[in-house]
């Protein structure tokens, strides 16, 4: 084992020190990182004394090496590392979360990537909830698909409408593991001077007919300082219940107000409901957001979890964010 994880810290050493050597004249090595401490103020019984559980954690350290390699190509290769979790022995392991080529303006005018690359699940309403440190979209946080996928997708815009469209393994940055492939389609358009609306749709093809779809649709809002949006989904698993379909629905609305030059107030309530176990869950996140420098924020908030049950969880947090 000792090996095994020492082979992978040399190799990780020579791919930063290749990097660097040639990022100076080729490309660029940027990244940035974010976590928090946390204590838990309130949890299901069945946890054992979850009550005494406080850390300090990384929740995502990322490393990425861009490189432009003429007028039409470049390339991105992009390392992933988080906390394995509180009372887990492992150590943080860097794993490839994106690397591909992109052909810019390589298919009707659109851009052509070919590898490991961002799916369009979340990246609207991620960028319009803007604080993924805090926590992940909604979709994102109830593993209703990934945020890259290994395939070939095509990116681009016709006036205001916005496309990107996917064709994937499905797994996301893990094997293929069936004969199957991922079908992804976003059209997004801006329906009026800071508003944006999309309409997004995947299907998953499995084995034994236990196929997936997906549909959803974002409406963003950026005005006068004030940015937020309301996101709503309903996935279809086919035949997972003793042959029976389940469907899974979600709605999530969110939006942040400045409150001063450097600082910021947040808020986003998610609903979520699984035939699947009959339950209907709340997420309520609320904190604030200041930034004293360039690309640093600290960001206080109250993360509650209101699970079908008599207990909800409860956690104070301190997030930290910074890129480098």
């Amino acid at each position: 084992m000792s090996n095994r994880r020492g082979s992978k810290a040399l190799l990780l050493a020579l791919l930063v020190s290749t990097a660097t050597a040639t990022a100076g004249a080729d490309g660029t090595l940027k990244g940035f990182m974010f976590g928090d401490y946390y204590a838990v103020l309130s949890a299901d019984e069945a946890d054992s004394n979850p009550e005494k559980r406080n850390a300090l954690q990384f929740r995502r350290i990322y490393l990425t090496y861009d490189r432009i390699i003429d007028d039409t190509f470049s390339t991105r290769y992009r390392l992933e590392a988080k906390d394995a979790g509180f009372g887990n022995a492992s150590k943080m392991e860097p794993f490839v979360k994106h690397a591909y080529l992109k052909w810019k303006k390589g298919l009707a005018g659109a851009d052509l990537y070919l590898g490991l690359s961002g799916t369009p699940t979340f990246s609207i309403a991620e960028k319009a909830w803007g604080y993924r440190p805090v926590e992940k979209t909604m979709l994102d946080l109830n593993k209703i698909g990934s945020s890259s996928d290994l395939g070939v997708a095509l990116k681009g815009k016709s006036g205001k409408l916005g496309y990107h469209l996917m064709v994937g393994n499905g797994p996301g940055q893990k094997p293929e593991d069936d004969n199957g492939k991922k079908l992804y389609g976003s059209l997004s358009m801006e329906a009026a001077a800071g508003i944006t609306v999309e309409g997004y749709a995947d299907f998953n093809m499995r084995p034994a007919d236990q196929n997936q779809l997906t549909i959803k649709g974002v409406v963003a809002v950026k005005k006068e300082g004030f940015r937020g949006g309301i996101e709503g989904f309903s996935r279809t698993n086919k035949g997972v219940a003793a042959g029976k379909d389940v469907t899974i629905t979600g709605l999530s609305a969110f939006g942040t107000l400045p409150l001063s030059d450097s600082l910021k107030g947040f808020g986003r309530l998610d609903m979520v409901s699984n035939d699947a176990t009959d339950t209907s869950d709340l997420l309520v996140i609320a904190g604030l957001d200041h930034s004293p420098a360039e690309n640093i924020h600290l960001m206080p908030n109250l993360y509650i979890q209101m699970p079908d049950g008599p207990d909800p969880n409860i956690q104070a947090r301190l997030t930290f964010f910074y890129r480098y």
